[in-house]
């Protein structure tokens, strides 16, 4: 089996966002070593298919550089991607960073959340974070790098002026899009509900960037049926995982409190132990609440995204919190898919949404 991994080796961040899903977790944990991390892929390579490296920054880190070598080197077949908030741009000013980041980077993923300047720094707590986004969507143009543009999906992102705005730059430096919807990862507060899109809102955005761009994936087990009339089965824990900054490893991004850790990194060779003992499957089963019995997209919703139902709800007995009916009639598909050729480390591993201008 090989696994989709989505990895923070570092906990260490240079922004300050106040929606950040996994900052009190970070704040929580102890960083490993460079040789811990050699160890593990040493042990384990057979089992990955792909590493997205993400939060914190990992670009702060020279070791990052060292690894992502290393792995390119000796395990040319697993795919690398980056996560950045735009940092990249400057950490490869050192040379062999530049030489590490273009031999062994396959695609890049830049965080922008608003196409303006003020707006994307204040959200970022960041005053320089706009620029860093910018020029590193520059570089990866001018150096043929496969670019994304992931933004925040939440109420105060969503506007259709911001969204018009993001998909005049995503076209100026040849970039895709891609969505992530908030999780309250700390729990449901009067923090987290101001950042909660809410159900009509997400199909309206989606619809109306149908009418204008290209939808290339929608990997969300409850909006892809329901939408384009496909299934989208949820890949957590089933063939992707997440790995903490100190090892811990979980069934999802966000999913990431002590109490769905199902292992360390440390431990020897432990992806084939989580394979042959799966005890992912104590945390992440397909378990389809009793309230979905009678929908007739019960079979390929199976009860909806599962991060969202742990989060929400707090168990899996409990459907998807953005469905609000129970549907006895298969509905129309009201978005199509672009019958582009698609590629991403993202798609498959994590519910998120693509975009293209």
């Amino acid at each position: 089996m090989k696994w989709n991994i989505g990895w923070g080796v570092i906990s260490n961040c240079n922004m300050n966002c106040e929606f950040c899903y996994s900052k009190t977790r970070r704040e929580e944990t102890k960083d490993l070593c460079y040789n811990d991390w050699i160890k593990f892929i040493d042990e384990n390579h057979d089992c990955i298919n792909t590493i997205n490296y993400g939060t914190g920054e990992n670009t702060l880190s020279d070791d990052w550089f060292h690894l992502v070598s290393y792995i390119r080197n000796n395990y040319p077949d697993i795919r690398q991607s980056l996560t950045t908030n735009g940092h990249l741009f400057h950490a490869v000013r050192k040379n062999e960073n530049m030489d590490a980041f273009i031999y062994s980077i396959d695609e890049v993923d830049i965080s922008l959340d608003f196409a303006d300047k003020t707006k994307h720094n204040n959200f970022r707590g960041q005053p320089a974070a706009y620029d860093w986004a910018i020029n590193t969507l520059k570089l990866c143009s001018e150096l043929k790098k496969q670019a994304t543009i992931v933004f925040l999906g939440s109420n105060v992102t969503m506007s259709y002026e911001n969204l018009d705005g993001l998909f005049s730059i995503a076209e100026k430096y040849d970039a895709i899009l891609r969505m992530n919807l908030f999780r309250p990862t700390d729990g449901i507060n009067s923090f987290s509900e101001k950042f909660i899109i809410d159900r009509e809102c997400v199909i309206n955005v989606i619809q109306y960037i149908n009418s204008k761009h290209k939808i290339l994936s929608v990997g969300d087990a409850y909006f892809s049926p329901i939408l384009i009339g496909k299934p989208s089965p949820d890949p957590s824990g089933e063939n992707s995982i997440r790995i903490l900054s100190d090892g811990s490893i979980t069934p999802s991004t966000y999913l990431i409190r002590e109490n769905y850790s199902v292992g360390n990194i440390r431990q020897n060779k432990i992806l084939y132990t989580l394979t042959l003992e799966e005890n992912l499957k104590n945390i992440i089963n397909e378990t389809i609440p009793q309230e979905c019995k009678e929908c007739v997209y019960r079979t390929v919703c199976k009860g909806g995204v599962i991060d969202r139902r742990y989060l929400w709800n707090g168990t899996l007995e409990k459907k998807d919190p953005y469905c609000n009916n129970l549907y006895h009639q298969i509905l129309p598909p009201t978005i199509k898919l672009s019958n582009e050729k698609f590629s991403s480390v993202h798609d498959g591993y994590l519910p998120t949404i693509f975009f293209k201008p």
